[in-house]
């Protein structure tokens, strides 16, 4: 889990090239990016947005940081969200092992799908709650944008309206 620091940077990289290689099965993408360091503060309440260049191509791109506060609601969510998966699954599997439950029973088939619904909801919402930091970079005027990305994100988000 990242640590919130009132002041930091992210890494926002300028797509340069993109090459492909490709071996009867086996297929690899290689992307190389110019980067630009940019720093950022977190606001006292809420959330900001900000405009930053790219160091690269100059074209401008918005940057929104969300207080300190903000985002640890946002992992408290995604922790409550995986601990109920959890729960689900752990519940599910509990009760079908203590009752004989033959899946061509509608309880049986409901507890099966609680148990198997339960793990990606726990895994996707802990994955989300360990890599929430609470920074986006947005592009501000095109509909999308392949060609700018957060290097060093928690997750590798392009830039996007």
């Amino acid at each position: 889990m990242r640590e919130l620091r009132e002041q930091s940077g992210i890494v926002v990289g300028h797509l340069v090239d993109t090459s492909f290689f490709t071996v009867i099965v086996y297929s690899r993408e290689t992307k190389r990016f110019a980067t630009t360091p940019v720093p950022y503060r977190r606001p006292a309440a809420g959330e900001e947005v900000g405009e930053v260049r790219c160091g690269t191509c100059g074209e401008e791109l918005l940057l929104r940081v969300r207080s300190t506060a903000e985002t640890k609601r946002i992992r408290k969510r995604h922790l409550t969200v995986a601990l109920a998966g959890l729960a689900l699954s752990a519940v599910a599997a509990v009760f079908g092992s203590l009752v004989y439950l033959p899946l061509a029973e509608p309880l049986g088939k409901l507890v099966l799908v609680a148990f198997l619904a339960g793990l990606p909801v726990m895994g996707i919402a802990g994955w989300l709650w360990w890599k929430e930091d609470g920074v986006r970079l947005h592009s501000a005027g095109a509909s999308t944008d392949r060609t700018h990305w957060r290097l060093d994100g928690a997750l590798p988000y392009r830039a996007a309206p």
